[in-house]
């Protein structure tokens, strides 16, 4: 029974329950480097269905991650890998 009368298959893709704030990841870029970095938040609870949101544009995403870089970045369990990130020397 849902209480709720939400479906929340919708954001399946946004969500998983393997990764936890504090936990140490890595997080692949749009350009397709891997760089480790730390969850800081969930927003699980904000997120919406797209048809929901009314727009298609500024979509949330699930993770606030502070890489090791300094960058704070927002993803999807998508852009999290297991594997290892490429050495940081620098920021970008």
């Amino acid at each position: 029974m849902n209480c709720f009368n939400i479906d929340m298959t919708v954001s399946g893709s946004n969500t998983n329950k393997l990764n936890a704030v504090g936990d140490v990841v890595q997080v692949v870029r749009a350009d397709g480097i891997v760089l480790a970095g730390t969850i800081v938040e969930d927003y699980a609870d904000s997120l919406l269905a797209a048809d929901d949101l009314g727009r298609d544009w500024a979509r949330p995403h699930r993770w606030g991650v502070a890489l090791d870089t300094g960058v704070l970045v927002f993803v999807d369990d998508a852009d999290l890998v297991e594997g290892e990130a490429e050495p940081t020397g620098s920021s970008r």
